[in-house]
C-alpha cells in the first residue's frame, strides 16, 4: 500500500537543476571539439559521414555528461543533508553538557529543533529539487554549528558560576540555628525573669510529673534542626545528581480530537486521516527523539518492525517536558486490516544513531476503494 504525506509538484526550475549550466557549457565545448577535429581529420572522404559521427559521438557525450552530472549532483546533496545531520549530534552533545553543568537550554534546544525541521524538509524534497535541498542542509548545518558555539560557552559558563545565594542563605539559616541553640537558653530565661520577676513562687505539688510545655533547651534545638534541613534543601540541587528517579520516555497516539482512542477505522483510499503524535521525556536529561511511522497488515512484525518508515518526526525534548505533533496520513491502495505502526526511537551518543526505546503504537484501519 502506497501512502503520501505531502505532494510535491514538478517545475521548470526543478528541470534546471538536474542539469547544471556548468554540465551543458562542457557539453557544447566538447561537441564543438568534435566536429573540429572530425572535419580537419583527412582520413574521413565522406564530409556528410564525418557530420553523421560527430553528431553521434555529441549525443552519446550528453548521455555521458548528464549521468554523471546526476550521479555527481546527488552524492553532493546527500553529502550536504549527512553533514547537517552530524552538525545536529554534535549540537545535541553541547546542549546536554549544557544542561548537566545547570545552563538554561531552553532557547537553544528550540534553535536546534529548527535545525531538525530544515533538514526534514530537506530530505523530503532530495529527489524533486536537489539544489533547495542542499540549501536548506546547508542552512540546518550553519545553524547547529553555531547552536554547539554557544551551547559550549554556556557550558563552561555555568561550570564556573558558583551558586552564591543559595550558598549565602544556607549559611546564614546554619548560623542562625547554631546561635540559637547555643545562646537561645540563656536569653530566653532572661527574658522570662525579667517578665515575672515580680511574680509570687508558691510551692506545692503538681498533678503530674510531666512537663506541659518544652524547656528552652528542647526548643532552640528544634530551631537547630529545622534551620540545617531547610539549608540542606536550599542547595540540594547543587549537591545531588539531577538523574535521580525513575527514568523512561512515553510515546502516545491521538486522534483527529486529540483524544486517546477517538481513531477512525473504516477510511475510503485517498482520503487524509488526521492523527496526533504524543512523546514524554522523563528521562532526566534532554532527548532527541524521532517518531517512525510505518504501515504494515495483520502479518507484520512489530516491537520493532523490520518496515522501513514511510514518514518519520523528529524533535529534542527537554526533561520533565513534552510534544505533541499532527499526522497526517493519505493511503492510496485499499486494504482489509491495515495498520499504521508507530515507533519511539532515540539518538544513542555513544553509537551515534537511532535506537529503538521499545515503545510503539498501531491503529487498525479497513480502507475501501472509492465508488466510481
Amino acid at each position: 500500500m502506497d501512502l503520501a504525506v505531502s505532494k510535491t509538484t514538478l517545475s521548470k526550475s526543478t528541470v534546471t537543476h538536474c542539469f547544471p549550466q556548468s554540465t551543458l557549457r562542457l557539453h557544447l565545448a566538447c561537441t564543438i571539439f568534435i566536429y573540429v577535429l572530425c572535419l580537419t581529420n583527412h582520413c574521413f572522404g565522406d564530409k556528410r559521414g564525418v557530420m553523421r559521427l560527430a553528431t553521434k559521438l555529441s549525443i552519446i557525450l550528453l548521455l555521458f555528461m548528464v549521468t554523471l552530472s546526476t550521479i555527481v549532483l546527488t552524492e553532493a546533496q546527500t553529502s550536504s543533508i549527512n553533514d547537517a545531520q552530524n552538525a545536529i549530534h554534535n549540537a545535541y552533545t553541547a546542549i546536554q553538557q549544557a544542561y548537566n553543568n545547570g545552563a538554561d537550554i531552553n532557547q537553544l534546544t528550540e534553535q536546534l529543533n529548527q535545525a531538525i525541521n530544515l533538514t526534514s524538509q530537506a530530505q523530503q524534497i532530495a529527489t524533486t529539487n536537489p539544489q533547495q535541498a542542499e540549501t536548506l542542509a546547508n542552512q540546518a548545518k550553519a545553524a547547529a554549528q553555531n547552536i554547539t558555539e554557544q551551547a559550549t560557552i554556556v557550558a563552561q559558563s555555568a561550570a564556573s558560576a558558583l551558586p552564591i545565594i543559595p550558598i549565602a542563605a544556607a549559611a546564614i539559616l546554619i548560623i542562625v540555628g547554631v546561635v540559637t541553640f547555643l545562646l537561645g537558653p540563656k536569653i530566653i530565661w532572661k527574658v522570662w525573669f525579667k517578665l515575672r520577676k515580680n511574680y509570687r513562687i508558691k510551692t506545692g505539688n503538681a498533678a503530674n510529673n510531666k512537663a506541659v510545655f518544652l524547656t528552652a533547651e528542647q526548643l532552640c534545638a528544634i530551631i537547630l534542626a529545622v534551620a540545617v534541613i531547610v539549608a540542606l534543601l536550599s542547595v540540594s540541587g547543587f549537591l545531588l545528581p539531577k538523574n535521580q528517579g525513575e527514568q523512561f520516555s512515553e510515546l502516545g497516539i491521538l486522534g483527529p480530537n486529540m483524544q486517546l482512542g477517538d481513531y477512525p477505522s473504516q477510511i475510503v483510499a485517498g482520503d487524509t486521516i488526521h492523527l496526533y503524535g504524543y512523546v514524554g521525556n522523563q528521562m532526566g536529561t534532554p532527548m532527541y527523539y524521532t517518531v517512525m511511522v510505518k504501515l504494515g497488515n495483520n502479518d507484520t512484525q512489530v516491537n520493532p518492525s523490520p518496515l522501513a518508515p514511510i514518514v518519520q518526526y523528529s524533535q529534542v525534548i527537554p526533561n520533565n517536558q513534552s510534544w505533541t505533533f499532527p499526522i497526517d496520513l493519505t493511503l492510496t491502495n485499499p486494504g482489509v486490516n491495515q495498520r499504521v505502526i508507530f515507533e519511539l526511537w532515540i539518538y544513542n551518543q555513544t553509537i551515534n544513531q537511532n535506537q529503538y526505546n521499545e515503545r510503539w503504537g498501531q491503529i487498525w484501519l479497513n480502507v475501501t476503494a472509492p465508488v466510481r
